[in-house]
């Protein structure tokens, strides 16, 4: 006899194989499936090298299936979940105000305007970061569970610091409220911490004691005021028109008669000053002038004659004698002529001292009491001589 021998495997058992780890997320197929391929350990009954190979289903919820397979093709299979996604969520801006107080409040708002999707079920998470203050830019990144990201930026301005506004000098009265706001305005200066133009408005509240507030604003609505006192007066005082003499000797004792005569009162609390002039002296006219604390006035006049010079009295000729003081004195009368520096009339009175040596004195007056006189000298007699008869032969 003879024999042939043969060699061969008899075996019809699996290969052990043992699943391990891999991670939630890969960018590909292939880096899932050789991460599971890595993670997977294998031992068999025989020697000799067990096979991995590895088959995946699915993307988002991938199921990677790796397989140990031993030299007689047996076989034993463990199961990954994982996911395989390498796409970026789609991440679309919308609108937020032109101005924050703080990066928070932007940036929540930024977050909170942003919308997103991805291609696979999950979360997508939002983040934002601010770079900048006046002209802030935030950048919103939307990422998926995958770390696949994507971003949308918003431009605003983050300024929570009023304007810092100078106060001016106004003056102390105006005419009327658009003048003094208008004043106000123009006497305070500002400046902001962010470029672009800052808004000023004026509001007033009074009018004798009146308070103007200028307030500036920024672009943002953050806000100063400043304040200002001044007096809003445009109505001349109330004067009210007394009474004075007929006849001054001089200006001055005329216009002091005439202010003190005159009374004024005001709409707003204040001392009014009273001022006088004049026009004319026989026919003079004086103007008192009340004038208040903004310089409003008022007006009110008088007539009356400013005269302090006596007539011109001119003396005439009267006879050496008369019988009675009435007809001395009215030849005296008549013999005087008199002119004034004013129009008017004159009044003459006569009045006489002695007899035998009688002196006549004429006194002419004008209408403001101021007189000349003139005096004659003459006898009043009016008694025949005493004659004593004596003896002839």
């Amino acid at each position: 006899s003879a024999s042939v021998t043969y060699n061969t495997r008899i075996d019809n058992t699996a290969p052990t194989v043992t699943a391990g780890t891999i991670a939630a997320c890969y960018p590909t197929v292939a880096a899932a499936e050789a991460a599971a391929i890595a993670a997977t350990t294998t031992s068999d009954n025989c020697p000799g090298t067990v096979n991995k190979t590895a088959s995946t289903v699915g993307t988002c919820s991938a199921v990677i299936t790796v397989t140990g397979t031993d030299g007689c093709g047996n076989s034993a299979s463990v199961t990954y979940n994982t996911r395989i996604d390498n796409t970026a969520p789609t991440v679309t801006a919308g609108t937020i105000a032109a101005c924050y107080p703080t990066v928070a409040a932007a940036e929540a708002a930024a977050i909170a305007a942003t919308t997103t999707s991805d291609n696979c079920p999950g979360t997508v998470n939002k983040t934002a970061s601010t770079v900048g203050t006046c002209s802030a830019v935030i950048t919103v990144t939307g990422t998926d569970g995958c770390g696949n990201s994507a971003s949308v930026t918003y431009n605003t301005r983050i300024d929570n610091t009023a304007p810092t506004v100078t106060t001016g000098t106004i003056a102390a009265c105006y005419p009327t409220v658009a003048a003094a706001e208008a004043a106000a305005l123009a006497a305070t200066s500002a400046t902001d911490n962010c470029p672009g133009a800052l808004t000023e408005i004026a509001s007033t509240v009074g009018t004798c004691t009146a308070v103007v507030t200028v307030t500036t604003s920024d672009g943002c609505g953050n806000s100063t005021t400043v304040t200002y006192n001044t007096r809003i007066d445009n109505a001349g005082p109330t004067v009210t028109t007394g009474t004075i003499a007929a006849c001054y000797p001089t200006v001055a004792a005329a216009e002091a008669a005439a202010i003190a005569a005159t009374t004024a009162n005001d709409d707003c609390p204040s001392s009014v000053s009273k001022t006088a002039s004049t026009t004319g002296t026989c026919s003079a006219v004086i103007t008192v002038t009340a004038t208040d604390g903004c310089g409003n006035s008022a007006s009110t006049t008088y007539n009356t004659r400013i005269d302090n010079t006596a007539p011109t009295v001119t003396q005439g000729t009267i006879a050496a004698c008369y019988p009675t003081v009435a007809a001395a004195e009215a030849a005296a009368l008549a013999a005087t002529s008199a002119t004034d520096n004013c129009p008017g009339a004159l009044t003459e009175i006569a009045s006489t001292s002695g007899t035998c040596s009688a002196v006549v004195t004429v006194t002419t007056t004008d209408g403001c009491g101021n007189s000349a006189s003139v005096t004659y000298n003459t006898r009043i007699d009016n008694t025949a001589p005493t004659v004593t008869a004596g003896t002839i032969a």
